[in-house]
């Protein structure tokens, strides 16, 4: 008799420490993660996203927190982002990342590097001038009885050059140059793309385990408070030690989920602040839902026209083809129009000091042996031709592959986000039966805490199934050269 009636005041302890009836306990500590959320995406608004900051969590507009939290937020907007120095959106990152980031001053350094090639390749077109001027002889081993020559003598000379025709040496090392110009066009503006992104994913990224390690803090918190009731039962004999050791177990498994996490949220503000080179508070927006329908065959088939990597390696592959026609054409003739003007400041005898000279001749320049030099740099440039064809088409098969795997891991996402939030669901409906039964004394606290995992397992794959799949769709985006666009176009904000 004695037994039952410790079990039935255990049974009412139990149901009054569940309702909140404890002193320091709310119900809504107790019954964290309790609620459904259509969009799948929990949401913090906090004034900043330090993960010592005891911050609310929202699924589906349902604010889970504790009760001194939730008394105070009609008060000071806690929910609500604060308007503080250092805290950016989006696109602010996105804008402090392109000015901080040297990866694009030098590819915008490789672009002008390419435009001034462009003139030296240019210059071939134009007449050359050329001064000189000397002194007058110091030595000379010539017959005291041969008169000294006009060039013993000090002097001032012009020689002018122009080209006329040298068989497409110099329009093939122009039509090179402009190619190589084309690449690292393309290669900068992907480069660009690429910082758009990386600042991106490690914003995003931030967002995401803010909001894992709030649920995670508070899973820790309600399965400690339903260990410390096993507890008490386990000491007077209401529920066998079993329970406890499970029940145990499972909150070292939580608190190992919190620290992961943590790391997680650590080594994502980490990778933010080497791309913005500062620390900065973030602002928490809910992702919107995930689309219904997108075509990723488009999607893909415009990657393969859009890339620009891509593009830069068709630029080289074009610039290698000119190079080796620049190479052949070297052993042709090259035909020019030479002048010279010669005015001495010591003028031989028998010459009045007042002695001009000047003279224009056509000058055809053949190479008859050169040592195999125009052979070894037609080699070299037919060497860089088949390297360049083999590394585009090798770039067109990695990209086609990685935007394939992309389109891939969205739709997996996509399910695995409409799988978790029917589990969620049930889980949630659950937790609310298991609790009436307990109520009842027909389900134990280890059954409680199971429910609680399998919520809190399906919040998080909820989560993070949303943020993979819009990143996965980003990195489409990223592959097409449209980084922009796409956080656009998925209202990433």
């Amino acid at each position: 008799m004695k037994i039952k009636r410790k079990k039935i005041v255990y049974s009412v302890l139990c149901a009054l420490l569940i309702s909140g009836c404890r002193s320091g306990t709310s119900d809504t500590q107790i019954h964290t993660l309790n609620s459904e959320e259509s969009s799948g995406v929990p949401n913090i608004e906090a004034p900043n996203n330090e993960v010592e900051t005891n911050t609310a969590v929202v699924f589906n507009s349902v604010i889970v927190a504790s009760s001194d939290l939730m008394a105070d937020s009609s008060k000071e907007g806690i929910f609500k982002p604060a308007s503080s120095v250092g805290m950016f959106s989006l696109t602010a990152a996105l804008k402090q990342a392109q000015e901080y980031s040297l990866r694009t001053v030098i590819s915008r350094a490789k672009v002008d590097e390419a435009e001034l090639r462009i003139d030296e390749a240019k210059a071939g077109y134009y007449p050359k001038l050329q001064a000189m001027v000397k002194t007058a002889d110091w030595l000379s081993d010539r017959s005291a009885k041969v008169a000294r020559s006009f060039d013993e003598y000090s002097q001032m000379q012009l020689t002018l050059q122009y080209n006329l025709m040298d068989f497409g040496r110099t329009s093939h090392a122009v039509g090179s140059a402009h190619e190589i110009h084309r690449s690292a066009l393309f290669s900068s503006d992907s480069e660009i793309n690429s910082v758009s992104f990386d600042t991106t994913k490690a914003y995003l990224d931030v967002r995401r385990y803010t909001l894992l390690l709030a649920a995670a803090k508070d899973y820790v918190t309600v399965t400690s408070e339903l260990v410390d009731t096993l507890k008490i039962r386990v000491a007077g004999g209401g529920s066998p030690e079993s329970e406890l050791i499970r029940g145990q177990l499972a909150l070292t498994n939580a608190k190992n989920r919190q620290k992961t996490i943590d790391l997680q949220l650590t080594k994502a503000k980490q990778k933010l602040r080497s791309l913005l080179g500062q620390e900065i508070s973030i602002e928490m927006v809910e992702l919107a839902d995930i689309p219904a329908n997108i075509d990723f065959n488009a999607m893909i088939a415009r990657v393969r026209l859009e890339n620009p990597n891509i593009k830069a390696r068709l630029a080289e592959l074009n610039g290698a083809k000119e190079d080796v026609s620049a190479a052949r054409s070297g052993r042709y003739p090259s035909v020019d129009v030479v002048g010279g003007y010669k005015r001495p400041f010591q003028h031989p005898e028998n010459l009045d000091g007042n002695y001009l000279g000047g003279n224009v001749a056509l000058q055809v320049s053949v190479p008859v042996l050169d040592g195999g030099i125009n052979s070894s740099r037609i080699g070299q440039a037919l060497a860089r031709l088949r390297m360049a064809e083999a590394s585009y088409g090798q770039l067109q098969r990695d990209v086609s592959e990685m935007a394939f795997n992309l389109s891939n891991d969205a739709l997996n996402a996509k399910d695995l986000w409409r799988i978790q939030g029917q589990a969620k669901t049930d889980a949630s409906r659950t937790k609310n039966l298991y609790l009436d039964e307990f109520r009842l004394g027909t389900r134990s606290l280890n059954d409680l805490i199971s429910v609680q995992t399998d919520f809190f397992n399906a919040s998080v794959g909820r989560v993070t199934s949303q943020y993979d799949y819009y990143l996965s769709v980003l990195g489409l985006y990223l592959l097409s050269g449209q980084v922009d666009n796409g956080i656009t176009m998925l209202k990433l904000r």
